[in-house]
């Protein structure tokens, strides 16, 4: 009795699949096709805009999987929730470290407030941005900066003030 049962669901449980997937994507076609703007817009996240989110962290790496850059932000608001070419998240104490070749921090830039270009992966300050070399080598102070967060790359926008550090020359013994 029990080995009629079990045969007898074994049959019945995958025509039921079977059913339920002929049925969901005929269903989601027509949802498409009643609302043509819900095919337009892509959603970003899946977060609404004027959500605010806490705490992020963005490592970005390359093709081999070596750190390029690491973004962190306190504070970063949704401003669009329709994902553009100009779609914008605005972020509050940015904390940015660009690598070099060999995974080393090469810098650590500080920023008060600035944009995250969604498609681009940049960020655009315009406030005050802190720059400084790794060991200390040198020091930046500028009123905005463009970085590229996917290469590695920054740009800092005037006016700007720089230290840099130089190491003392090794004296060299004549033989």
């Amino acid at each position: 009795m029990k080995c009629l049962l079990l045969l007898s669901l074994l049959f019945a449980l995958p025509s039921c699949q079977e059913e339920r997937k002929r049925v969901r994507p005929q269903a989601h076609q027509k949802s498409k096709e009643n609302d043509p703007a819900e095919e337009k817009k892509k959603s970003l996240l899946n977060v609404p805009a004027g959500a605010v989110i806490e705490d992020l962290v963005l490592p970005y790496l390359d093709d081999d999987e070596n750190k390029v850059s690491l973004l962190t932000i306190r504070e970063l608001t949704v401003t669009d929730d329709v994902r553009t070419e100009t779609t914008i998240l605005k972020g509050n104490d940015l904390k940015l470290w660009l690598f070099d070749e060999e995974g080393e921090i090469k810098s650590t830039t500080t920023i008060a407030t600035a944009d995250y270009l969604v498609d681009k992966e940049q960020i655009v300050a315009k406030s005050e941005v802190l720059m400084i070399g790794s060991n200390g080598k040198f020091a930046t102070r500028s009123e905005g900066g463009i970085f590229s967060l996917a290469t590695g790359q920054a740009i800092l926008l005037g006016p700007a003030t720089s230290k840099f550090t130089i190491p003392p020359k090794k004296e060299k013994n004549a033989p």
